[in-house]
């Protein structure tokens, strides 16, 4: 028994030795553990205070600059929506006409718009990825949706006027600590909703309103605060001892007065501001981007049903359907400036809200044809489904729907039509589609990858086959007579 006595003993020794030293190899891990996470706590407060200084200088230089006598401009007219001489009722094509094999001519060609840089908001790096705190916070309506933002009652001010250093000394209050909170919930804001850039303009107008009243000078102020310090270009302008805002974009915005600041043009973002005499503070902000109107994404806003509506498509008996499209939504494209870019409209796409009860209908019934016969389906479906009437007599002035708006408006023209087809083409069938610009006229073309006889554009080697929605009754190759010795503009998307 004797070896055994001394196996245990061996054995307890052992263990008792291997015991002592995991706990020893345990201490050592939590020892380095804790030093770790001073260090990396003791590297995140460096980066903190680097950033404070950091966004401290920014924004006292740039109030320094603010307290400056501020540049006198002459604000422009807004440039009107041109009208466009459309018919007052849409072309039929003639019973038994087969498209004709032959090439039409172009004038030019507009290439798919390079995307616009993301803006990069004024915040320290290891706070972007997390939640600001929202409290105390301050909830405000945007499009039917509650939206909640970091607001501490340090960021309240009033001016005494709207002098140059009256306005300085607001910009110094809300350069304090506090913003970076709300700058950092509004950012999220915008993010979370896919706002496009007009979006979280508009977004940050609300909020402001709601915090200092709607169209005051303090809400302008702010607006222009948020913005700035979000990474966007904007000038604030004083007109009529009122403070504006003033939005530089690549695209014609239309209805807005405007400013011509070295070369470029800065609309005037209240259309109730008033025009002239403007004083302008142009002084340029760290890392600002100019603003886009193009929406890359459907903006998430809450679903409030409009009134149902029928669409049937006189060809195809199957595509029948009730679809109801978000009020809301509608709501917020009504807001958004209208502009000449078609391609704008038509990147929007579809809401899920009408993909969701549409394109099953759609898919079924053009499952098993041809390239053809799939996009003749659905064109068809745009030409018979939809009322037609000029934006002219519909609504008084010139005015592109989004391709939601032709499920809630009683009619559509050309460009709706165009743009709504382009949509479902390319969602549905995956193909290419270009727009074809005329006077007084908007139709697309389609790039099949099988052989398809008809008007076509042979562009950059590839052959686009006309497709006209407002050619009531004509099939996938069938230009309106009228167009087809006209040089067409081609708008690629």
């Amino acid at each position: 028994m004797k070896p055994i006595k001394i196996l245990v003993c061996a054995m307890t020794v052992y263990v008792s030795g291997c015991g002592s030293s995991l706990i020893h190899a345990q201490s050592s891990f939590d020892e380095f553990k804790r030093r770790a996470s001073e260090q990396f706590e003791q590297y995140r407060a460096e980066k903190h205070k680097e950033f404070a200084d950091y966004r401290a200088r920014v924004n006292r230089e740039y109030e320094e600059y603010m307290r400056r006598a501020w540049r006198e401009y002459e604000a422009a007219p807004a440039i009107p929506v041109q009208p466009s001489p459309e018919p007052p009722l849409p072309e039929v094509a003639p019973p038994d006409t087969e498209p004709d094999d032959s090439p039409l001519p172009f004038a030019n060609v507009t290439p798919v718009p390079a995307p616009a840089p993301e803006p990069v908001p004024l915040l320290p790096d290891e706070g972007n990825d997390r939640q600001p705190d929202m409290t105390p916070g301050m909830a405000f309506g945007f499009y039917g949706s509650t939206c909640r933002v970091a607001f501490d009652d340090e960021l309240r001010f009033a001016l005494r006027s709207t002098d140059e250093n009256s306005v300085a000394d607001a910009w110094r209050k809300l350069s304090g600590p506090e913003s970076v909170a709300l700058v950092k919930s509004c950012v999220a804001l915008r993010d979370s909703l896919h706002l496009s850039d007009w979006g979280y303009l508009r977004l940050v107008e609300k909020m402001s309103d709601t915090a200092f009243g709607i169209k005051s000078d303090e809400s302008v102020l702010m607006q222009m605060f948020v913005l700035a310090q979000s990474g966007y270009k904007v000038r604030i302008g004083r007109g009529g001892k009122r403070l504006i805002m003033l939005v530089p974009s690549d695209e014609i915005i239309y209805n807005h007065t405007y400013i011509s600041i070295d070369g470029a043009k800065y609309y005037v973002a209240d259309r109730d501001a008033a025009s002239g005499s403007v004083q302008v503070f142009d002084r340029k902000f760290p890392n600002e981007q100019v603003f886009s109107l193009r929406m890359g994404r459907e903006p998430l806003l809450a679903y409030e049903a409009a009134p149902t509506r029928r669409f049937k498509s006189k060809f195809t008996p199957e595509i029948d359907l009730d679809l109801a499209v978000n009020k809301n939504l509608v709501d917020f494209y009504n807001d958004y400036p209208l502009s000449n870019h078609w391609d704008l409209y038509a990147g929007a796409s579809l809401s899920e809200a009408v993909k969701s009860r549409l394109y099953p209908v759609l898919r079924a019934s053009i499952d098993g044809r041809s390239q053809r016969g799939a996009v003749n389906v659905l064109l068809h479906f745009v030409q018979t489904a939809f009322e037609y009437m000029t934006d002219g007599d519909q609504f008084g002035i010139e005015r592109p729907l989004f391709a939601d708006e032709s499920f809630f408006y009683p009619y559509n023209d050309c460009e709706d039509r165009a743009i709504l087809f382009s949509v479902l083409v390319r969602d549905l069938t995956g193909l290419d589609v270009v727009l074809l610009h005329y006077p007084g006229h908007l139709a697309a073309a389609v790039g099949f990858d099988e052989p398809v006889s008809g008007n076509y554009f042979e562009i950059d080697g590839k052959r686009y086959t006309v497709c006209d929605p407002t050619y009531i009754n004509a099939d996938v190759g069938m230009a309106m007579p009228q167009f087809k010795s006209t040089g067409a503009e081609i708008i690629r998307l």
